[in-house]
């Protein structure tokens, strides 16, 4: 992968992890792949955000070994340090992945053990972050190779029908509690409903999981947002259209809420429709 096509935000966090962990675990990191919205072509740097985190993408990897990096080995010395090196040079964007074995790859991640992981630019030396059917499938469909052979020339697991059925357990297991949840009218409820960041999140959130139920393929955010104005109706183009223009700080055009109340209700609104809606599709092998 030519460092030029990558976004130099993404460029130079992944330069100086490499570089680290060469340093200080010569040829331990055999494989290491861009997900998530570099790879989904969705990228948006704090800067692309007029100086506001809450939108601003993360940097997505998956590191690749050929053997287990166990906790308190040297091995996992050299991950965490390479980490804290990058995230100390660069706090901005979050420095985010896991670290599979050639072999979890293969396995799929209900075979996976707890693997190293950084969450929100924070290292952890074991856990399941990130060990589900959407990394492994973004990483088999979407992956951009920056070490090691090409997702498409090595053995990745990617389940269509496990994918589906994770997104229908996030829907039910978390989205519609978050939902109840922020329906409430306590403070802390409304202090975040009345952000920004909330129907980023939200609309395009679930607009990305109906599009993976209705369609079996992945999508980035934008790419969501542009899902959802081509299938519900009018009634919800206001605010599909806000968080788009939200997700990008565009550069053209302007807010079409003035009342951040407005806004909150409407993304709530739009939430108990598109859960809903999601949960009715039936399963790609159903009659």
């Amino acid at each position: 992968m030519r460092d030029d096509i990558l976004p130099v935000e993404v460029t130079r966090s992944v330069q100086t992890f490499l570089t680290s962990v060469d340093e200080l675990a010569p040829g331990l990191v055999t494989g290491f792949y861009l997900v998530g919205s570099v790879a989904l072509g969705d990228f948006h740097p704090p800067g692309a955000a007029r100086g506001r985190l809450s939108t601003a993408s993360d940097i997505d990897f998956v590191a690749v070994t050929d053997r287990r990096v166990e906790p308190g080995s040297q091995d996992m010395t050299a991950v965490a340090e390479a980490h804290s090196r990058t995230v100390a040079r660069f706090p901005r964007p979050h420095f985010d992945g896991v670290v599979f074995t050639r072999a979890d790859l293969a396995a799929g991640p209900e075979a996976c053990p707890d693997v190293p992981f950084a969450q929100e630019s924070r290292f952890t030396p074991a856990g399941r972050s990130g060990v589900n059917p959407v990394t492994f499938c973004e990483l088999a469909w979407h992956g951009i190779t920056v070490r090691g052979p090409q997702p498409a020339d090595t053995d990745v697991w990617a389940d269509p029908k496990a994918l589906r059925a994770y997104t229908v357990d996030n829907l039910r297991t978390y989205w519609q509690p978050w939902l109840q949840q922020k329906k409430r009218p306590s403070p802390l409820s409304l202090a975040i409903g009345l952000t920004e960041w909330f129907p980023v999140w939200a609309v395009l959130g679930v607009s990305r999981l109906h599009h993976v139920l209705a369609t079996g393929t992945m999508t980035s955010k934008r790419g969501a947002g542009q899902y959802a104005q081509r299938v519900f109706g009018p009634a919800w183009e206001r605010i599909i259209a806000e968080s788009l223009w939200l997700r990008t700080r565009g550069a053209e055009g302007r807010s079409s809420y003035r009342n951040p109340f407005a806004r909150r209700r409407d993304t709530l609104a739009f939430l108990d429709t598109a859960i809903d809606a999601a949960l009715a599709l039936p399963a790609e092998d159903s009659p």
